[in-house]
């Protein structure tokens, strides 16, 4: 996955995404700069920041840029062309640069770049580090540099406690929260991903636990993206109660509530997470991936039957020191186990590895069939679906077990394996809705469609229950408006919708009874009525009153 990432085109490698200079004049302009003031730029790309720094700061100087380019900008750039483009741009305006000049050809994220600016923890208050502003427009769904990863994952992996996600902005972030002074602000241009997607909790943790933040939504970036923006200003120092966003105040302790720090959350929602979680009473898993689906999945007809193209036949294959290189993370082994590696390859050691051929005439089959499971691709559809795909699973998935372990190091794993065949509950994981399924025992997973179980000991009847709660509308509104707004809907987002412990037991049991007649009519071919799911849904309605009351 990291190498397919690190083949894409430059921009998108990068996360490249300029700032129109309309939109920087106008973070500027809500700026009060001093002349004692220092201000960083990471990633400066175009100068859409920098330059306006410039000038105002040759004012603030009496134009000596020397002394501007040393005492109060710093800046980093990346891409070298980009780069050298700005630098020819300051030469235009106010002459030839200095010797000597804070403006940086490299990585923002480099350990090494800014090693001396990091405010610690114990020196706040020192004026002989850090910055006073740092502003601009981190990379977005930028590649991390491969040689870099373990070092900023032991550097900025985890802050108080909560995972950071190795994703370029949320980094920079990081980053820079080390780099300002006490009382001094950050003010980033930036995805609204990380307003409720779980992936990005930490980074949520860390600013609120960091000092004081402000989030407003920009209508409209630019040309070069249709991802929503944000305005992101932060201001170091000690932790309050809750963050604003587009000026509504959200409070700390109903932000905490919802399990993933969702920066969306309202007063409106606040009772309905005031009760149990659905993750009290189930345990949601992704699936796998079989490294080439082309291999092992077939699609069924309209009668259950598919074409098997391919023979898989078991091998020993010889053990060399290139190929366990080429199949390491980051393509890195230690000293020691390549010498350990070379040792089996000048003594001839195999190991198993399965061979796949095409056949001469494809073999006809047909579902049930002992050597395939069925296979839970994502599919349109909600309460139930009947199969599409199968997968080859001889002797419990030897084949595809064999070919993932002789695969690129992040194919080892098989993804949920501990719920294959389980009876539980499932949806897409692309989705502007959550449309969950019924899911029948006997099913291998897949990746792009996660699952959820009921715990141990939880009555069966409340997968019925849950069924039909996670499909109404209002289960909807709460992933999309408060847990995830973003297409994904990850297992752990299902976990943290609230259990509708609003639902008295009479309302209850006609929805239990409900929800399995749907799913009994639609394995039978019926279709869906409206009118059925009006009813349903009204079932998990809730007086927003009457909760409050009871929250």
């Amino acid at each position: 996955m990291a190498k397919i990432k690190h083949a894409r085109d430059s921009k998108r490698q990068l996360g490249q995404f300029f700032t129109p200079p309309v939109i920087a004049a106008s973070l500027l302009a809500g700026q009060t700069l001093r002349a004692d003031m220092r201000v960083l730029e990471p990633g400066f790309g175009g100068g859409a920041f920098l330059l306006p720094l410039i000038d105002a700061f040759m004012r603030l100087r009496g134009g000596d840029l020397l002394a501007v380019l040393n005492e109060n900008v710093w800046g980093v750039e990346i891409d070298q062309d980009v780069y050298l483009q700005t630098l020819s741009e300051i030469e235009r305006r106010w002459g030839p640069l200095p010797s000597r000049h804070n403006l940086i050809l490299g990585d923002f994220l480099d350990p090494t770049v800014f090693a001396d600016e990091q405010v610690l923890e114990d020196d706040l208050l020192s004026h002989a580090r850090g910055f006073d502003l740092i502003i601009g427009n981190p990379p977005f769904g930028g590649t991390v540099a491969l040689e870099l990863q373990d070092e900023l994952e032991k550097r900025y992996g985890r802050r108080h406690g909560c995972k950071i996600k190795r994703e370029s902005y949320s980094l920079f972030i990081v980053k820079t929260l080390d780099l300002l002074k006490r009382g001094a602000s950050l003010e980033f241009i930036c995805s609204d991903t990380f307003l409720t997607i779980p992936t990005m909790r930490g980074l949520r943790n860390a600013l609120m636990l960091g000092g004081r933040t402000e989030v407003r939504r920009l209508s409209q970036f630019s040309e070069e993206t249709n991802y929503p923006m944000v305005i992101l200003r932060h201001t170091k120092g000690t932790a309050v109660q809750g963050v604003l966003v587009d000026g509504r105040s959200l409070d700390a302790e109903n932000i905490r509530r919802t399990g993933n720090l969702s920066w969306q959350m309202s007063d409106d929602h606040s009772a309905v997470f005031s009760g149990a979680f659905l993750s009290d009473f189930i345990v949601a898993s992704s699936g796998m991936t079989t490294g080439r689906n082309e291999y092992f999945v077939r699609e069924l007809d309209e009668k259950g039957g598919f074409n098997e193209p391919y023979k898989f036949q078991f091998v020993q294959d010889p053990i060399t020191l290139q190929r366990e290189l080429e199949r390491a993370r980051l393509g890195k082994i230690s000293g020691k186990k390549q010498a350990d590696i070379a040792a089996l390859e000048r003594d001839g050691k195999t190991r198993r590895n399965v061979r796949i051929s095409e056949r001469l005439v494809p073999e006809r089959l047909s579902m049930p069939h002992l050597d395939y499971r069925y296979y839970n691709k994502a599919q349109a559809g909600s309460f139930y679906v009947a199969p599409r795909y199968a997968i080859y699973w001889r002797d419990d998935g030897d084949a595809v077990k064999t070919f993932k372990k002789n695969g690129s190091w992040y194919l080892h794993g098989v993804g949920g394996a501990p719920y294959f065949e389980r009876e539980g509950i499932t949806w897409r994981l692309i989705s502007s809705s959550i449309d969950m399924r019924y899911l029948p025992p006997g099913y291998i997973l897949d990746s792009g469609a996660p699952c959820a179980f009921l715990r141990d000991g939880v009555a069966h009847d409340e997968l019925w229950f849950i069924l039909g709660w996670t499909n109404s509308p209002l289960a909807t509104l709460l992933m999309k408006s408060v847990l995830n707004h973003t297409m994904n809907i990850q297992s752990k987002d299902i976990e943290r919708l609230p259990y509708p412990w609003w639902v008295d037991a009479d309302d209850k049991q006609t929805a239990i009874n409900a929800v399995r007649g749907i799913v009994d009519n639609l394995r039978r071919g019926k279709e869906l009525e409206q009118r059925n799911l009006d009813f349903l849904f009204s079932l998990y309605e809730f007086n927003r009153q009457e909760v409050a009351k009871i929250a």
